[in-house]
């Protein structure tokens, strides 16, 4: 806690005069995402009077993130809407300058960043807080709430509860001990009902649709799955598939993938903490696009270049031939369908 007062402090200097803070999300913004920007724009507007606002990028498709903003009736700005001169500080949660998953403008530095993703170089900023230790960002953000003596509301409780189930798959995804002690202090304050709302959502048609299509599409090899889910309504889906694929009984490790505005997004997960599915991923996407992510869990994206690939199946296809590279299988191996008996 001394650190975080120190941090505080620091906050202090560069926000006491604010008039108004935007705090702009990474583009398809997960529960982490909008969790921490809500107890961002808290902190700030109660302990400084100034006034706030949330901006994202790209669109929340992914029902449990929009049960999430409807019911604890979160005030989002969509980036094109956005007169970036009317905004002298500008904060990045859960997302950093130098990352390629964002709409801040190149031109524009942001005042203040705060992520659990590993610093990656290219920035400065007056005031920064990375802890790649934590496994929700949201946990950090609700540090410097109560640093700051602030009380935390039922939705904020609600809103980091779910941030942090989410982020760490029920606490079983490099859950930190903060992360942990962070859950079980906000979840007596959470609104349960809201949470429900949140965690199981009405689906539409739409979902079962795709997830039908998603099945019959995903193939295995061993310990190893992967789905090629063409065409998405949102990046979103690419890991939420991801995740659903890593609960067979059988899988180590997923990878799915999705084609969205010209691009390829790609997702990976895996069961073994020591993983380091972050790294292994930006080796798989190189120089064709971004990507990061932690030990157990990593998302990219690639530039589908057509002077480059004759279509979008060959830079599938060598995605692939790169993950069982880094994995040390053969690029030879004979996929099966998960469906057939004999898949797996």
């Amino acid at each position: 806690m001394p650190m975080i007062k120190d941090k505080l402090a620091k906050l202090d200097t560069l926000l006491r005069k604010c008039d108004i803070l935007l705090t702009l999300l990474h583009d398809y913004p997960d529960p982490d995402a909008l969790a921490s920007a809500f107890v961002l724009s808290h902190l700030v507007s109660k302990r400084y009077g100034s006034q706030t606002h949330i901006a994202y990028g790209g669109v929340v498709t992914r029902a449990e993130n929009r049960a999430m903003v409807q019911q604890l009736k979160m005030k989002l700005i969509h980036v094109d809407e956005i007169a970036w001169e009317h905004y002298p500080h500008i904060a990045m949660v859960d997302t950093q300058p130098a990352f390629n998953n964002h709409s801040l403008p190149r031109d524009i530095k942001p005042t203040i960043v705060i992520d659990h993703h590993g610093k990656r170089k290219g920035f400065e900023v007056a005031f920064f807080d990375i802890r790649t230790e934590y496994g929700a960002c949201a946990t950090m953000l609700l540090e410097y709430l109560e640093a700051a003596g602030l009380s935390v509301t039922v939705d904020i409780a609600t809103a980091v509860a779910y941030a942090i189930r989410s982020e760490t798959q029920e606490l079983g995804r490099e859950a930190s001990a903060s992360d942990i002690s962070t859950y079980l202090a906000v979840y007596p304050k959470a609104n349960i009902r809201k949470l429900a709302r949140i965690v199981k959502p009405l689906l539409p048609k739409s979902y079962f649709v795709l997830l039908e299509r998603s099945l019959r599409k995903a193939k295995v090899f061993r310990h190893l799955t992967h789905v090629h889910l063409g065409k998405v309504k949102s990046p979103e889906f690419v890991s939420q598939f991801a995740d659903l694929l890593l609960r067979h009984e059988r899988i180590g490790w997923s990878l799915a993938t999705g084609r969205f505005k010209g691009k390829l997004f790609v997702s990976m997960r895996c069961s073994d903490p020591h993983a380091k599915a972050g790294n292994i991923l930006k080796q798989i996407v190189g120089t064709l696009g971004s990507a990061g992510g932690h030990a157990m869990m990593a998302g990219g994206q690639i530039f589908f270049d057509e002077y480059k690939y004759k279509n979008w199946q060959q830079l599938e296809d060598m995605v692939i031939v790169r993950f069982l590279r880094k994995l040390g299988m053969s690029e030879t191996t004979e996929w099966k369908s998960m469906l057939l008996r004999n898949g797996m």
